[in-house]
């Protein structure tokens, strides 16, 4: 499909601690695991192949809620994932451990946190303990997966091959996710970003050792990651040994092609990771120049597009310092957006246009010169969920309207100006849920909620 098999990427921010500064930044989208419990090892791939497939997903789907008149599904219980072989020597304690038939994770993260489509009828969102598809474009979601796993990835190249990940736990389908294969994760360390191009190929942050963390504080991701390369699907993993230290996120548009966020930086490479070089440096905060640099998500749109949002550090009276840039070419860059209230005083001389939200949200790439930035704005009463397309390349932005039931958004997804899905919690209710719209935000429907 367009966009490097992913023409609806989304970002999907790290997990952090809340309350900082006397501000409760609740789950600042756990989607991306903040994986500090990894082990240390080698520097050579050593995940281990898992056994057989699952067994066969079930077509029963819980009750559509809010605003949506989407139809449940109908059908037996739900697949589980198969429990993987014996690992690689080194790594013989790091093997998934997926196998519950049942369960809604163990709590520790989102029960909605991913959100990907392939096509306008097929997508997949995934949480604490499940995942969920649809075949209608959200009309009705059946059950895929139902066990133990605390998921806030998921990643599709085409409408059969997919991969779900999050709390140590790798699972992979090859038929659209009727079943559901439990992976051994690599021994660098707990996945915090995969990115794969083809059935195949694919890459992976492994988020740092225990104890690693950046000296920002608990809003970015840990330092001293690993680049990691599969070319079996995501069986075994080889570390990109010439990759620029401290990776945080990755994104490749085919297997040569892609983009490594470090702290403060964006690299770029063209031969499959064998030579980088530095496509982008974050401006220096002169407001405060002891902060550490900032935490990049990025998102490849095409063959050379891109879109960076820069994670800050901490937050204050209700807002979080971040910025994004966009390159069409990777060689000219622009800035797009900005959280003016922290932002202005961290960087008085960038002065970038307002962003959706006084805390970051998630981001979709449409294509290289189109993307929809969600925001989150919890001085608002419980807050909500402002929505902002990003047009001409970036220089264009648009406000369209909150996004329906939900106050704190956790990933996006959108296949078109018009057309989008997010995943996030009404924090009223504590319910997650799925909301869909074809009028570029100016309206929502609820399709699918739990809790």
């Amino acid at each position: 499909m367009a966009l490097s098999a992913h023409a609806n990427r989304t970002f999907e921010l790290p997990a952090c601690v809340p309350l900082i500064l006397g501000v409760a930044r609740t789950r600042r989208a756990a989607a991306s695991a903040l994986a500090v419990l990894a082990v240390a090892a080698s520097a050579a791939g050593c995940a281990a192949t898992s056994s057989g497939p699952a067994a066969a997903g079930g077509t029963g789907a819980p009750a559509s809620a809010g605003a949506s008149a989407a139809s449940a599904g109908t059908g037996s219980t739900p697949g589980s994932a198969s429990s993987p072989g014996a690992a690689a020597s080194s790594c013989a304690g790091r093997a998934a451990s997926a196998t519950a038939t049942s369960g809604n994770g163990s709590g520790q993260a989102p029960a909605l946190a991913a959100v990907q489509f392939v096509d306008s009828g097929h997508g997949w969102v995934a949480g604490a303990g499940r995942i969920m598809a649809t075949s209608d474009g959200g009309a009705s979601w059946t059950r895929q997966y139902a066990g133990r796993a605390d998921l806030n990835q998921v990643d599709f190249v085409d409408g059969d091959h997919g991969w779900a990940a999050g709390g140590g736990t790798l699972l992979r389908t090859a038929d659209g996710g009727a079943t559901w294969t439990a992976l051994a994760e690599p021994c660098q360390g707990e996945l915090s970003s995969v990115h794969f191009v083809s059935p195949a190929v694919g890459y992976a942050v492994a988020a740092a050792p225990s104890g690693s963390l950046s000296p920002g504080g608990p809003y970015t991701t840990a330092t001293g990651g690993t680049l990691l390369r599969t070319g079996d699907g995501g069986a075994t993993w080889s570390a990109v040994t010439s990759a620029p230290a401290n990776p945080q996120s990755a994104c490749f548009a085919n297997a040569d092609d892609g983009y490594l966020g470090t702290p403060g930086r964006i690299w770029r490479t063209t031969d499959g990771g064998g030579h980088w070089t530095l496509a982008l440096t974050e401006p220096a905060s002169s407001g405060n120049p002891t902060t550490p640099a900032d935490t990049p998500e990025i998102q490849c749109a095409g063959a050379t597009g891109l879109w960076a949002l820069f994670l800050g550090q901490g937050a204050a009276t209700g807002h979080a310092p971040y910025l994004a840039y966009a390159s069409q070419d990777g060689r000219q860059w622009h800035g797009v957006l900005e959280e003016q209230f922290t932002e202005s005083a961290l960087r008085p001389g960038v002065k970038l246009p307002e962003g959706p939200g006084s805390y970051p949200g998630p981001v979709s790439a449409i294509n290289a010169g189109t993307a929809v930035f969600v925001g989150y704005t919890p001085p608002l009463g419980y807050g909500v969920a402002p929505v902002m397309l990003a047009s001409d390349n970036g220089r264009a932005l648009t406000k369209e309207g909150d996004v329906g039931t939900i106050d704190e958004p956790l990933a996006a997804a959108f296949l078109s100006q018009d057309q989008g899905w997010v995943v996030g919690e009404n924090l009223k209710t504590s319910a997650f849920s799925v909301e869909a719209t074809s009028d570029a935000g100016r309206s929502w429907t609820a399709q699918y909620t739990v809790g």
